[in-house]
């Protein structure tokens, strides 16, 4: 796995981005019975918070399309995933303020909250990897 053209590597952190937008934008209001496009006044204050979770999530979608393992295009996945914690929270407080009977899930909460969970495993991991290659490097081989 890894550098062929069109490997499954190469598009994990913008596949994860748009089922992150899919959840965030669509799957999340549905179930909570708050259909924000229905209200045009909400617009601009809801595109507001997904500003810097767009720049983070098109940033790792760049530099997952150079991902040469599956621990780099996990990161890289996870890291778009955890960062919509900023909007996913704050389209919970502005969803419900506008919708008072909405019962919003969280389930962009969640999955952002998990993914972040596994971002800390996976730096250790990565960082573990690391100090072991470097480890196996620096041993002298014995000479017979």
């Amino acid at each position: 796995m890894g550098k062929e053209k069109g490997s499954p590597l190469t598009w994990l952190a913008a596949v994860s981005g748009i089922f992150f937008a899919v959840l965030l934008l669509i799957v999340d209001p549905l179930i909570a019975g708050a259909p924000w496009w229905t209200e045009p006044e909400l617009w601009i204050p809801l595109a507001f918070p997904l500003l810097p979770w767009l720049g983070i999530a098109g940033a790792m979608a760049w530099l997952g399309r150079a991902a040469t393992s599956w621990l780099p295009a996990l990161v890289f996945s996870s890291i778009v995933l955890a960062a919509g914690v900023i909007p996913g929270f704050f389209w919970t407080l502005l969803l419900f303020d506008v919708f008072p009977n909405s019962a919003s899930p969280q389930i962009p909460m969640a999955v952002s909250l998990c993914a972040g969970a596994a971002l800390i495993v996976l730096g250790v991991v990565a960082g573990g990897r690391a100090i072991f290659r470097r480890l196996t490097k620096a041993r002298p081989t014995a000479a017979n």
